[in-house]
């Protein structure tokens, strides 16, 4: 089976000549201009073997990959060209804008493309090229978002499906799609019925998508109304971190029972979102949940912290194991 280039190693102490990998890099390339494909691809890989950051190897390689219709690992070469730097920048700005269009990553091609015509690198030759590009771009995420039946995200179909199967439709969604569904998402995070983890992945996106919403939302004995660009990242969340950073403290010298508490909470976290907890002191979550380990590990409850917290600790987990089955 031929290797992909995330298997390529360097060769350690091993001498090579220059005029190896030139020779190499020539015959690859001699084989792309002849659009013998398949063979300019091992060729190049052997060069790569040798130099994996060799620009115009990367770039010719990944060119190889998309006309061979390998767009996955075509798009992975392609951004590790971007982060070497290409010697032929535009071209190489071209070809990842047709990979990403492949594998359906509409959002990304479109975020490049504004960035190059924004920026004003484009020679005015080429401006006209990238904007058909965008178009093309556009018509196809356009028709791709045409063809889901929005009818399957309402509330009544959504109920028909278990947890599992509500949150994977979710997720298989396309991005570009959260936009034109954002009447239908919405009704499904404002009821009461639907899964809560679909409801968190629905908010998370929508925020990274930047849609201007509002709405009401239940979870536990939350009831809150937000906006959708005020939401943030709760791993970005000064009291998500103060709390992590508690339980870092206290469990120095037990990096085990660290990382289950770091698991637990950062579960009960999504679970909760967007609501935070922070109806509560970061020193008063954070010690519910040390409790809570401890009660796992001894059976012994402690009975000196807030029990409504503590109580909501156990009911969170109770949903993910009656969800488990």
């Amino acid at each position: 089976m031929r290797k992909k280039y995330r298997d390529l190693k360097r060769k350690g102490n091993v001498v090579v000549f220059p005029t190896t990998i030139n020779r190499l890099l020539t015959e690859g390339m001699t084989l792309l201009k002849q659009e013998r494909y398949e063979e300019a691809r091992d060729g190049l890989y052997q060069v790569l073997t040798y130099e994996p950051e060799h620009p115009a190897a990367l770039g010719a390689y990944s060119y190889c990959l998309y006309e061979l219709g390998d767009y996955e690992e075509a798009l992975e070469v392609c951004r590790e060209l971007l982060k070497v730097g290409p010697i032929h920048y535009l071209e190489t700005m071209e070809l990842y804008i047709s990979i990403l269009m492949q594998v359906r990553e509409f959002e990304e091609a479109e975020r490049v493309i504004e960035a190059l015509i924004d920026e004003k690198v484009l020679p005015e030759e080429r401006l006209e090229q990238f904007q058909l590009l965008r178009d093309l771009n556009d018509r196809i995420a356009s028709k791709s978002i045409e063809r889901i039946d929005a009818e399957q995200y309402t509330p009544e179909v959504f109920l028909t499906l278990n947890p599992y199967e509500q949150e994977r439709r979710v997720m298989e969604l396309p991005p570009s799609s959260f936009k034109p569904l954002k009447n239908k998402l919405l009704a499904l995070v404002e009821h009461p019925d639907i899964d809560l983890l679909a409801k968190t992945y629905i908010l998370f996106i929508m925020q990274q998508e930047g849609i201007q919403a509002r709405f009401q939302i239940h979870k536990f004995h939350y009831f809150g109304e937000f906006n959708i660009l005020d939401l943030s990242d709760p791993q970005e969340s000064p009291l998500v971190n103060e709390i992590k950073g508690i339980f870092a403290e206290e469990l120095a010298k037990d990096p085990t029972r660290l990382e289950m508490a770091n698991e637990l909470f950062e579960r009960h976290v999504y679970l909760f979102y967007p609501f935070l907890m922070d109806d509560y002191e970061p020193k008063e979550v954070a010690e519910a949940y040390l409790s809570y380990l401890d009660f796992l590990f001894t059976g012994e409850t402690d009975q000196a912290g807030d029990a409504d917290l503590q109580n909501l600790i156990i009911r969170a987990e109770m949903w993910f194991e009656t969800r488990n089955g």
